[in-house]
């Protein structure tokens, strides 16, 4: 489909929506003035500060969320904009239109793709009948066994699978062969018979933040059998390095009470078990390898993470893999360590909702877990291994992005290995593999952030030749001042010749910012270079868009003026809209 004709399509869904009877799906509106009124859904508070707008917009003045109907359905849903869109669509009684693809382009049509989800959808309900029918007794047994409640079953829609009754069952509501092969429900034998790849086990439904079923987990029953867990393939709507497992019951959460952090653990039944106990802010990474799209995904969730993944060996090496994808995302990270060896699923059966909850009250932020385990290494008894412990713990602090914390983590080193912070820091200058680090990396001036990462590239590029550099206006992005200063000096040589590298290394002495942008524009490839160019460019925009956004802000809340105030709601949902891009 035409972009054009997707903005017609796009309009008359807006028309055909009441942003408040959307709104009042999730909370209960009150009308005062011209205006309907609630308690945010978006952050706790007692005394209503949230308005809705007939003409479409919606705001709060305690924690400054606003926008239009679709950024609304974004934030409470916490989708994407498509993902709005269709559930948006879906309200109005309207179909998505398809864009049109490339050619060549791969891809399959929204037809093929619905009817995956409708048979997920009735694969499930299928499974779920079983379970509680006649069949399923020996899958409630064990779901007795280990404490699961009927009305905890009912929330993850947990099924049983009889034999491969529901190939038939399937084949009878007409889907295909091929369409049971394509959702991963199904498998060929030798002899070319279509069967239930997960017969005979315990269903769990994995469950997308639309509330569709795009793929099922199974879990044996018996013990000695293996393997114990077995998911359905990777399709076209179940890609398991995109999904976590709970976004439909933490979503549940979120809106009956303020959640302010997300509990990562591993498996499906880690997840049950603590909803089973009251801990209702749990996702899996549906095995032990978090994935950088998971971390995004969770970030729309919460930015304080728990990561308690199981107390294993396997489990203690899939937490150290987390944790760098969590801090890597900007998310703020502690460590739940399970003791015994147990997984979540096992400690909370045991100790209960207070004998976890006390575990998370214990949880280690990111890099004191890091020197901890690392110290497990050693004998801090012995002068050697202190010394050596010291070595490798110095080397974990490159990886932090603050310098405030390096400093804070060195005074922790050097408690833990008895060895005086001067020397740390001098070991910290010569750097691992005996590079040259300078100590002026400790110092709390180092400016640091996504902003000043992208600006010094891009200052690097448009010394450095890169083509489409020079047409951009950079002064509209430049908040600190020896950017500007260099950037105004680049303007000036611009007039009479073509400045280059050798012209930003001349004015190294005078503005220390140069080291630093020579750093990073070094760091990227020429091939690389246009790529991380286009994305420091949007980086750079965003960060305008949200100082304008925080400006904003302040004139809403001030201003008292009823027409001006839409006015600056509508420019508000617009630049935020913008940043969700």
């Amino acid at each position: 489909m035409a972009a054009d004709n997707f903005k017609d399509w796009l309009e008359e869904l807006k028309n055909r929506i009441n942003i408040v009877d959307v709104v009042e799906g999730y909370v209960s509106l009150n009308r005062k003035g011209g205006k309907y009124w609630a308690c945010c859904p978006f952050h706790h508070e007692k005394t209503p500060s949230f308005s809705v707008d007939e003409t479409g917009m919606y705001y709060c003045f305690g924690c400054h969320k606003g926008g239009d109907v679709i950024s609304f359905v974004q934030d409470i849903e916490h989708t994407d904009f498509m993902g709005a869109v269709s559930i948006l669509a879906a309200k109005a009684g309207m179909t998505v239109p398809e864009f049109s693809k490339k050619e060549g382009g791969t891809g399959i049509s929204k037809r093929k793709r619905d009817r995956l989800y409708s048979l997920m959808r009735e694969a499930a309900s299928f499974y779920h009948k079983s379970l509680v029918g006649d069949a399923g007794k020996a899958a409630r047994d064990y779901l007795e066994n280990r404490g699961i409640s009927r009305p905890t079953l009912t929330s993850f829609g947990l099924g049983f699978a009889p034999g491969n009754a529901l190939i038939d069952r399937l084949r009878d509501m007409g889907y295909s062969n091929d369409e049971m092969l394509d959702a991963g429900v199904a498998g060929t034998s030798k002899s070319g018979r279509l069967y239930d790849v997960l017969g005979g086990r315990l269903i769990v439904p994995i469950i997308n933040n639309l509330k569709q079923v795009i793929a099922f987990g199974g879990r044996v029953l018996e013990k000695g059998e293996q393997p114990k867990y077995r998911n359905t393939k990777e399709t076209v709507i179940f890609d398991k390095s995109r999904e976590l497992f709970g976004q439909h019951t933490i979503k549940k959460a979120m809106i009956e009470g303020a959640v302010d952090s997300v509990i990562m653990v591993e498996g499906y039944m880690d997840v049950i078990s603590l909803y089973q106990a009251g801990i209702k802010n749990c996702m899996a990474s549906m095995g032990t390898a978090l994935t950088v799209q998971q971390a995004r995904l969770l970030k729309r969730y919460a930015d304080k993470v728990y990561i308690s993944y199981d107390g294993d060996f396997a489990g203690q090496k899939a937490t150290m893999r987390g944790l760098d994808i969590l801090y890597g995302e900007g998310l703020s990270v502690k460590v739940v360590s399970v003791p015994g060896g147990k997984d979540p699923d096992e400690y909370v059966r045991e100790f209960g909702k207070r004998g976890y909850m006390d575990l998370l009250s214990q949880a280690k932020p990111l890099f004191e877990y890091k020197l901890d385990k690392l110290a497990e290494n050693y004998d801090l008894n012995v002068a050697e291994d202190r010394g050596a412990y010291a070595v490798e713990a110095v080397k974990v602090l490159y990886e932090l992005k603050n310098p405030a914390q390096v400093e804070a983590y060195m005074d922790y080193i050097s408690a833990k290995a008895d060895i005086p912070k001067p020397v740390l820091v001098k070991q910290y200058a010569q750097g691992s593999e005996a590079e040259a680090r300078p100590i002026p990396r400790l110092e709390l001036t180092r400016k640091t952030g996504k902003y000043y990462n992208a600006m010094r590239f891009v200052l690097y590029s448009l010394f450095g030749g890169q083509e489409g550099v020079e047409e951009r206006d950079l002064s509209q992005y430049i908040t600190d001042g020896d950017h500007k200063a260099i950037y105004v000096e680049y303007c000036r040589l611009k007039s009479f010749k073509e400045p280059d590298l050798d012209d930003l290394q001349a004015m190294a002495e005078q503005y220390p910012e140069v080291e630093e942008i020579f750093r990073e524009g070094k760091r990227v490839t020429e091939e690389q270079a246009p790529q991380v160019f286009a994305d420091c460019m949007r980086s750079l925009e965003r960060e305008k868009n949200r100082r304008e956004i925080i400006a904003l802000t302040k004139q809403i809340d001030g201003e008292k003026d009823p027409v001006k105030r839409d006015l600056l709601l509508a420019h508000y949902a617009e630049l935020t809209a913008k940043n969700k891009k």
